[in-house]
C-alpha cells in the first residue's frame, strides 16, 4: 500500500539510497500519509554494516524545511505594437518562430551542465570537451519506474550522491566544490521572468543540496567510498585562487558560515583546516610562498562566525607555551613569523654580501621593504578583521598580543639567548601591526589622549610589568603601589596603547639593539678570521690537518656572510621610512602622555613650564622604565640613521622631553636613559644633506623653550655624569660630556644663550662653579693622559722598530712582539680618545671664559684653573715638549700649535681679572716667566696682533705680582704650622672649622675640595660648605701675626739703613 502512495521519484530515490547501503530497498516511509516532499530522504544514508551512522544534525543539513512550491509555467507577455508617427500601428514583421524549451528539458540540460553527468551510455564528453560521469544507477532507477531519462530536482540528490562516489581522481569534495561554484554562477547568470519564475527555485534547491554534500565530503568523507583522504580536504582548496574552479569562494564560505550554528561538525572542520594551514606555513619562509596562505586566512576571516570559531581554537592561545614556540605553535604565530630577517630569506636577498657594492645592497633593501610593507598590511588587516568581528574575538586577540610581549622579557636581557625568545622578525611584525591598530586614535590634535587611562596598570592589566624596572621607584615601592587596585574597567584604546609600548620595547627596539651587537660581533669574527688565515702555513705540510683547517675556515666565512646578510636585511627592515614614521607618530603620543603625567598639565592645550613639580606623580614614578627607554631608543635610532623623516612638530616634542628630563633629572633614576636623551640632541645636530645643523639644530637655537631651559639642563647632567653608577662610568662620563660639548657649540651662535648663562652664574653661583670645576678636571686629566700616551707611543714604536726581522724570530719572540704591537694600538686609541675630549673641553672653556670671565676667577676655582693652564703651557712650550713628539700626530687629532693657541685664548680671556693674575703668580710648581715669552713665538701666525699684545701685557702683570709675592714671602719668613692650610701648606686667609673632624682649613681650599668630593677630607664624613664654622679666633691670630711680622721686617729694614748710614 505504501509503495502505491509513493511517487516515482521517491521510489527511484529510495532504491538509489538502498544501493548506497543506508536502508533496505523494501522499506517504506514511516508515515505514509505525509506529503511526498516530507517522505523523501534528504541526505544520502550510509550502510549500517560498513559505514558509521550519519549524525542527525548532518542529515538535517540537507533536509528541506518547507514544502516546495508548485511549479507553474506562465506564458511570456507580448510586447505592445510599434506605431508610426501618425499613430497608426506598424505592421509586425513575421519572424521565424523559435521553439520554447520546456521546464523539464531546461532542468535536465542545466543539471547535466552543472554536475557534468549524463544518462546516455554513448555520451562521454559534453560540447565543451569536458569528461562526463555516467549515472548508471540513476538511469536504471528511472527506467524501472518508466520515467523519461531526464534529470530534475526530484532526482538530483541521488544523482549528486552517485556522481560524487565516482568523482574524478577520487576527490569527491573537489568535484562537489566545482559543481557548487557552477550552480552559483548559473543562479547569477540566468535571466528570470520574475520573482515567481520556477527556475529560480530549481537552481536554489540544487545549490542547497550540492552544499550539503560538500559538507558531507568534508565531515564524513568515507560515505563516498573507501578512498578517504588523510588530512583535512579543505586545506589545499583554501590555498587556491577563490575565483578558480577548485578554490574556496565567497559563496561557499557564506553557506558554511550560515550553517555553523546548526552543525558543530562544520565549525570543527573549518577550525581544523585553518590550524593545518598554520602548521604548513610554519615551515615556509618569505620567498613567495606566503601569499596564498595569507589570502586563504583573510578569505575565511571575512565571516564573523568563522572568526569566532577560529579564535576559540586551543591553538589560538596555547597554554604554557614557550616564547620561542609562539611563532610556530600558536595559530597566528606562523603568519607573523615570516620576515626578510629570517636567515634563509636574508641570504637569498644578500648572497655573498661582502662582494656586493652599496648600490646592490640598497636595491635589495628597497625590495625587501616593499615586500614587507605589503605583507605587514595583510597582517594588520587580519588583526583588524578579528577585532571587528566581535567583543570575544577582540579580547582573545589582545590576549595573544599580550602573550607575545609577556613571554619575551628576556629579549632585553644583558646577554640574550636567542634560542629561548621569539625571533626579531616576528616581534617587529607584532609591533608594526599594533602601531597600525593605534592609527585611528592618534590624531594630530591629541583629541583622544585623555582616553588613555593612567590607572590601567593597576587593573590586572594584560601587560606584565611585575619584574620591570620602574622609572623612579624601587621594587618594594612598586609592589605596594600596584597592590592597591583601581576601580573600573579599561577601555580598548588603553589596552592597545600599553600593549604597543611594550611591543616596541621587546620588538623594534630589541631588534635595533641586536643589530648593533651583531655588527660588533661580526667585526670581531673578521678579526679572528684574519688571524686564523695567517696560521695556514702551520698545517700546509700535513693534508689531514689542512683539510680540517680549510673546513673550519669555510665555517667561519659562512658565519660572517650569514651575519652580514642578516645585518643588511635587518637594516632594510628597520630603515623603512613609512614604518618608522608610523612608529614616531605613536611615540609622539607616548611623549605627550608622559609629559602630561609628569607636569600635571593638560598638554598640549596648556604650556609646559619647568621645573616640574617637586612632588612627583606616583603613577609616573611607578611606570616601567621602558616608557622612556622606548622614546630614547627610537628617536636616537632615527636621528642617527634617517633624520630626514622627522617633521618639525615631532622635533619640537622630542626637544621638549629631552630638556624636561635633563633639567629635572631627579625624575629619572637610570643615568643610561638620561644619556640617551643627550644622544638624541647630539645626533639631531649632526649635519646631513642641506641641513648644516641637522634636524634639531635650528629648533635648539630658535625655540623659546630651549633658550630658557636647555643650557641649564646640559650643565646639570654634565655634573651628574661624573658618577653614573655603572661599571663603565669612567668612560661613560667622557662620552656624555663630549656629546654635551657638541650641543653647546651648536647653540652658542644665539646670544640669548650667553645672556642666560650669565644669569645662571649670578643666581646660582655654586652650581656654576661645580660645572666649571668639572671642565677643569676633564682638561687636566685628558691632556695628562694624552701626553703620557704619546710618550708610551714613542717608546714602544722605537722598540718595535729595533726588533729583528719577523722571519728570523722564534715563536716566543714573535709572541712578545705581538703583545707590544697590541700595547701600541691600545695607546694609540686611548691617546686619540683623550685628545678629542681635551680639545672639546678647551673649546668650551674658551667659549665660557669669553662670556663669563668672572665665573672662572672665583676664589674656589681660580687657583686650580691657573695651575692647570700653567702646567700644560709648560708641557707645550717648555723643556718637556720634546717628549710629545710622535709620528703622524694628526692620527690622534693632536695639533700642538693649535692647542697652544687655545690655551693662550683662555689666558687672554681672563687677562683683566686680578684674581687670575695673582693665582698664576702664586703657582709655585709650573709658572715660569720664560714660558710666557716662548709661547707667542711658537704661536706666531695663529694669534692676532691684539691677542699677542694682550698676552704680553698679562705676562708683565704676572711678573709684577710674582715679584711682590716673593717679597712678601721673604718678609713673612717661616709660617707657623698652626697658621698653614693642612692641605695646601699655605698661609690661611679665611680659616674655618670643619664640624665633624674639628680641623681648621682655609675656606677657599675646602670649597674647592668639595667640588669633587662631598666628604670631610679628614674623617670621610658627609660635609656641606654651609656647615663649616668661621674660626674668628684663628683669623685674628693670623692677622695679628702678619702685622707683627711686617712691623718686625720694617724695623729691621730701618735699622739696616741706619747701620749703613752710620758706617
Amino acid at each position: 500500500m505504501a509503495d502505491q502512495e509513493m511517487t516515482d521519484a521517491d521510489k527511484i530515490r529510495m532504491k538509489r539510497l538502498a544501493k548506497l547501503g543506508a536502508i533496505p530497498s523494501n522499506s517504506a516511509p514511516s508515515t505514509s500519509t505525509s506529503p511526498p516532499e516530507q517522505s523523501k530522504p534528504s541526505s544520502p544514508p550510509v550502510s549500517q554494516s560498513n559505514a558509521a551512522p550519519v549524525p542527525a544534525n548532518l542529515t538535517a543539513a540537507a533536509k528541506s524545511e518547507s514544502p516546495r512550491p508548485q511549479i507553474k509555467i506562465s506564458p511570456r507577455p507580448s510586447s505592445p505594437p510599434k506605431r508610426e508617427r501618425d499613430g497608426s500601428e506598424k505592421p509586425r514583421v513575421a519572424s521565424a518562430a523559435k521553439p520554447s524549451e520546456s521546464l523539464e528539458l531546461w532542468q535536465d540540460r542545466m543539471l547535466r551542465q552543472v554536475f557534468r553527468v549524463t544518462l546516455k551510455l554513448e555520451e562521454v564528453r559534453d560540447t565543451h570537451g569536458h569528461a562526463l560521469v555516467l549515472l548508471a544507477s540513476t538511469r536504471d532507477d528511472l527506467e524501472q519506474v518508466g520515467s523519461p531519462l531526464l534529470l530534475d530536482v526530484e532526482v538530483v540528490e541521488s544523482a549528486i550522491s552517485e556522481a560524487a562516489s565516482h568523482a574524478p581522481k577520487g576527490q569527491p569534495f573537489e568535484y562537489l566544490l566545482t559543481c557548487f561554484k557552477r550552480i552559483s554562477r548559473a543562479i547569477r547568470s540566468t535571466k528570470y521572468t520574475g520573482p515567481e519564475d520556477p527556475r529560480h527555485n530549481v537552481l536554489a534547491e540544487t545549490r542547497r543540496l550540492c552544499m550539503s554534500y560538500c559538507i558531507f565530503a568534508v565531515t564524513m568523507p568515507d560515505m563516498f567510498g573507501d578512498n578517504v583522504p588523510s588530512g583535512n580536504v579543505l586545506v589545499n582548496h583554501m590555498l587556491n585562487d577563490p575565483e578558480s574552479d577548485s578554490g574556496i569562494c565567497f559563496d561557499f564560505l557564506t553557506e558554511v558560515s550560515s550553517r555553523m550554528d546548526e552543525d558543530d561538525s562544520i565549525k570543527e572542520e573549518v577550525v581544523r583546516a585553518v590550524e593545518e594551514l598554520s602548521r604548513q606555513l610554519s615551515t615556509k619562509s618569505m620567498l613567495g610562498e606566503e601569499r596564498m596562505y595569507v589570502n586563504a586566512l583573510r578569505n575565511f576571516l571575512r565571516f564573523p562566525k568563522i572568526v569566532e570559531a577560529i579564535t576559540e581554537s586551543p591553538t589560538f592561545l596555547p597554554d604554557n607555551i614557550a616564547a620561542q614556540d609562539i611563532e610556530t605553535a600558536s595559530l597566528l604565530g606562523p603568519f607573523f613569523r615570516l620576515s626578510p630577517m629570517q636567515q634563509e630569506v636574508a641570504s637569498n636577498y644578500f648572497s655573498a654580501p661582502k662582494t656586493r657594492d652599496r648600490g646592490f645592497i640598497a636595491n635589495a633593501q628597497d625590495a625587501i621593504r616593499l615586500t614587507l610593507r605589503t605583507y605587514q598590511l595583510d597582517l594588520f588587516q587580519i588583526a583588524n578583521t578579528i577585532i571587528r568581528a566581535g567583543a570575544a574575538p577582540r579580547e582573545r586577540l589582545l590576549n595573544w598580543f599580550a602573550l607575545c610581549v609577556n613571554k619575551n622579557h628576556k629579549k632585553r636581557a644583558m646577554r640574550v639567548d636567542h634560542k629561548i625568545v621569539s625571533s626579531d622578525g616576528f616581534m617587529v611584525n607584532v609591533t608594526n601591526t599594533l602601531d597600525q591598530l593605534c592609527d585611528p586614535f592618534m590624531d594630530a590634535s591629541f583629541g583622544k589622549i585623555e582616553r588613555i587611562d593612567v590607572d590601567y596598570l593597576r587593573r590586572s592589566p594584560r601587560v606584565d610589568i611585575t619584574e620591570e624596572t620602574k622609572i623612579n621607584m624601587d621594587q618594594k615601592g612598586s609592589d605596594e603601589f600596584y597592590a592597591s587596585k583601581a576601580d573600573g574597567t579599561s577601555n580598548f584604546i588603553s589596552e592597545l596603547f600599553f600593549l604597543t609600548v611594550a611591543a616596541h620595547h621587546y620588538g623594534t627596539e630589541a631588534a635595533q639593539t641586536r643589530m648593533g651587537n651583531l655588527q660588533k660581533e661580526t667585526k670581531h669574527l673578521e678579526k679572528n678570521l684574519a688571524g686564523f688565515e695567517a696560521e695556514r702555513h702551520k698545517y700546509a705540510s700535513d693534508p689531514r690537518y689542512l683539510t680540517r683547517f680549510e673546513a673550519e675556515l669555510a665555517k667561519m666565512k659562512k658565519m660572517i656572510d650569514d651575519n652580514w646578510s642578516t645585518i643588511h636585511a635587518t637594516n632594510g627592515v628597520l630603515l623603512d621610512d613609512l614604518n618608522q614614521a608610523r612608529s614616531m607618530q605613536f611615540m609622539r603620543y607616548v611623549i605627550v602622555w608622559l609629559l602630561r603625567l609628569a607636569s600635571g598639565r593638560e598638554l598640549p592645550k596648556s604650556k609646559l613650564e619647568l621645573p616640574l613639580p617637586a612632588q612627583q606623580s606616583e603613577v609616573f614614578k611607578a611606570l616601567p622604565e621602558y616608557f622612556l627607554e622606548d622614546i630614547v631608543d627610537n628617536f636616537k635610532f632615527i636621528t642617527q640613521n634617517i633624520p630626514h623623516i622627522l617633521t618639525p612638530q615631532q622635533c619640537e616634542e622630542i626637544v621638549q622631553i629631552c630638556i624636561t628630563f635633563l633639567r629635572n633629572s631627579e625624575y629619572v633614576k637610570n643615568p643610561g636613559v638620561k644619556h640617551g636623551l643627550v644622544s638624541i640632541l647630539f645626533y639631531g645636530i649632526q649635519p646631513f644633506g642641506h641641513y648644516s645643523r641637522g634636524v634639531l639644530g635650528d629648533i635648539l637655537i630658535g625655540s623659546p623653550f630651549a633658550q630658557k631651559y636647555l643650557l641649564r639642563a646640559l650643565m646639570k647632567f654634565y655634573i651628574e655624569a661624573e658618577s653614573t653608577g655603572s661599571h663603565t662610568q669612567f668612560y661613560d662620563k667622557f662620552n656624555i660630556r663630549y656629546e654635551i660639548f657638541q650641543v653647546i657649540k651648536c647653540i652658542w651662535a644665539n646670544t640669548l644663550y650667553r645672556e642666560n648663562l650669565r644669569k645662571e652664574a649670578s643666581v646660582d653661583t655654586d652650581f656654576f662653579v661645580r660645572f666649571v670645576n668639572m671642565i677643569i678636571n676633564d682638561v687636566t686629566f685628558c691632556l695628562d693622559e694624552s701626553f703620557s700616551r704619546f710618550v708610551k707611543i714613542h717608546d714602544v714604536s722605537k722598540e718595535i722598530a729595533e726588533w729583528p726581522v719577523l722571519a728570523s724570530m722564534d715563536e716566543a719572540e714573535t709572541e712578545r712582539r705581538k703583545q707590544r704591537e697590541e700595547l701600541l694600538e691600545e695607546n694609540k686609541r686611548s691617546a686619540k680618545s683623550y685628545m678629542g675630549l681635551a680639545r672639546e673641553s678647551m673649546e668650551t672653556t674658551i667659549l665660557f671664559t669669553s662670556t663669563l670671565p668672572e665665573a672662572f676667577t672665583m676664589p674656589e676655582i681660580v687657583q686650580r684653573l691657573a695651575d692647570m693652564l700653567d702646567y700644560n703651557l709648560d708641557s707645550l712650550v717648555g723643556s718637556k715638549r720634546k717628549n710629545l713628539r710622535v709620528d703622524n700626530p694628526a692620527e690622534y687629532g693632536f695639533n700642538p700649535k693649535q692647542l697652544l693657541s687655545d690655551f693662550m685664548a683662555v689666558y687672554v680671556n681672563l687677562s683683566e681679572r686680578q684674581t687670575f693674575i695673582t693665582a698664576i703668580a702664586r703657582d709655585g710648581r709650573s709658572y715660569k716667566p720664560e714660558n710666557f715669552t716662548e709661547a707667542p713665538r711658537l704661536a706666531a701666525g695663529l694669534k692676532s696682533p691684539e691677542d699677542l699684545a694682550t698676552f704680553a701685557s698679562l705676562a708683565s702683570a704676572i711678573a709684577i705680582v710674582a715679584e711682590a709675592d716673593a717679597q712678601e714671602e721673604d718678609d713673612l719668613g717661616e709660617i707657623p704650622e698652626e697658621f698653614q692650610d693642612p692641605l695646601m701648606a699655605t698661609l690661611m686667609s679665611d680659616p674655618v672649622i670643619l664640624p665633624t673632624s674639628k680641623n681648621v682649613i682655609d675656606r677657599s681650599t675646602i670649597k674647592s675640595y668639595l667640588l669633587s668630593d662631598s666628604k670631610d677630607p679628614f674623617n670621610r664624613q658627609e660635609l656641606k660648605i654651609e656647615d663649616v664654622i668661621d674660626d674668628t679666633v684663628m683669623k685674628a691670630r693670623i692677622d695679628a701675626w702678619k702685622v707683627e711680622r711686617r712691623e718686625t721686617v720694617r724695623r729691621e729694614k730701618e735699622e739696616g739703613k741706619m747701620d749703613v748710614s752710620e758706617g
